[in-house]
């Protein structure tokens, strides 16, 4: 008899799991339970993801347990039930939102000889989560992030309009609220945390890789010195001068308002607007007939360590 029990022991703890209840709607609660409690060695062992073809290597205890926020059960209910298959359709709520799945549910009848027949849901319970990063500003791409702590690598993705090192990976997470954190980019580049909600069939998040104030600062203290060369005699005739003020003298020329606002644009360009004054022919000497003149001047910029070099651009090549 020790010989029996050796035998089968292993697996009472998973047969215990479906086989406690002739109800399939149990079995459902009992998965339910163990994804709402972040147990996701519990929950794999009522279905394992692995035999669904289904990568498990986010639906861990790990980062479950990490969630910030994961499903009320609201309701389980068989709905059908015929022979060895019964559907069982569970409500639930995430993120102050109501969403119900349908489990398919299988009658496990002999699978434990010692234990009276149970159920088993055909497949796990998962959100096919996407993760990207837009990146249009920063020379470096990012290539990771942090899901609910867990490193997630990052693949290259194509999108048009958007710098080659935006980046994105799918993965398969149980659903919850996901914290997601990007890397430290250094000094002038960040990216804001965001949460990824994984509510079924699918769920997107995206983080933005943004500039800090040090780069905006960089690039106003670089435009400054270039709007101030655009109205001095020797460099106001430079192509990257708007054309107005190179057709004009520049003693009538002059700033108004430094450079500010300084927007992004692909390729590590920007622009920034500055407003400068002229004064047209015929106006006098004493600042009375004066005109201003708001406009952008257009930079390409590069990092290298603490370093930001700023070339500005003809306005050909925006």
């Amino acid at each position: 008899m020790g010989a029996v029990v050796l035998a089968v022991g292993g697996y009472l703890t998973a047969a215990a799991l479906v086989s406690n209840s002739s109800d399939p709607s149990e079995t459902v609660r009992s998965y339910l339970a163990a994804i709402a409690d972040g147990d996701a060695s519990t929950a794999a062992q009522i279905v394992d993801p692995d035999a669904s073809g289904i990568d498990a290597a986010y639906l861990t205890d790990e980062v479950l347990g990490a969630a910030t926020e994961r499903i009320e059960v609201v309701s389980v209910t068989t709905t059908t039930r015929e022979g060895g298959t019964a559907e069982v359709t569970a409500a639930m709520e995430l993120a102050s939102q109501t969403f119900t799945h349908t489990f398919t549910m299988t009658r496990d009848a002999g699978a434990y000889w010692l234990l009276q027949p149970g159920w088993r849901p055909d497949a796990p319970l998962t959100v096919e989560a996407t993760v990207s990063v837009r990146d249009s500003i920063s020379l470096a791409g990012v290539e990771q992030v942090d899901l609910a702590g867990t490193e997630l690598a990052l693949a290259v993705k194509d999108v048009a309009g958007v710098s080659a090192n935006s980046r994105s990976e799918s993965v398969p997470v149980y659903p919850a609220v996901y914290g997601l954190t990007g890397p430290d980019m250094g000094t002038y580049f960040t990216i804001a945390p965001d949460e990824l909600v994984a509510i079924p069939p699918t769920a997107t998040a995206e983080l933005s890789v943004a500039a800090t104030e040090a780069l905006q600062k960089a690039l106003l203290d670089a435009a400054n010195v270039q709007a101030n060369a655009c109205v001095e005699p020797g460099t106001a005739a430079d192509v990257v001068c708007p054309l107005l003020l190179r057709q004009q003298d520049p003693s009538t020329t002059g700033v108004i308002q430094a450079p500010y606002d300084v927007t992004f644009r692909t390729g590590h360009r920007f622009m920034v607007d500055v407003i400068f004054w002229y004064r047209p022919e015929g106006g006098t000497s004493s600042g009375t007939g004066t005109t201003d003149y708001t406009t952008d001047l257009i930079g390409r910029y590069t990092v290298d360590g603490d370093d930001v070099t700023v070339e500005f651009l003809p306005w050909d090549e925006l």
